[in-house]
């Protein structure tokens, strides 16, 4: 084999190698989708604009502003608008998502989320 031909063969099993280190799944890098395990608000409706991404346990929470929201969590959650130092249950319930589901308009914005334990 031509040192040539070693050097190219070389170069393309690197750029393969390389490749796989670098490649990042779609679903991961789209700031339109929540992680797996996640609860997810985004400031505009359809999951557009600025996406806050949260671990949840079972409780009340504040929640950052948000007009569209997903739980891709094992829990049933309520999204609230919520005046603050109110707490839970206080204010206006938007919406419950079921595990693995999401709400493209909540209608208002989301500021306090219910955790609900199975």
């Amino acid at each position: 084999m031509g040192i040539l031909k070693k050097s190219l063969t070389t170069i393309a099993a690197t750029g393969v190698l390389l490749g796989g280190v670098f490649a990042t799944p779609a679903a991961a890098a789209d700031p339109n989708t929540c992680p797996s395990g996640k609860v997810c608000g985004w400031s505009k409706t359809n999951r557009k604009g600025t996406r806050t991404v949260l671990s949840v346990t079972p409780g009340c929470d504040i929640f950052t502003g948000a007009l569209s929201v997903s739980n891709q969590t094992s829990y049933r959650i309520e999204f609230w608008h919520i005046t603050p130092g109110t707490g839970c249950g206080v204010g206006t319930r938007l919406v419950t998502l079921q595990p693995h589901t999401y709400s493209d308009n909540t209608r208002s914005t989301v500021t306090g989320i219910e955790v609900w334990a199975r």
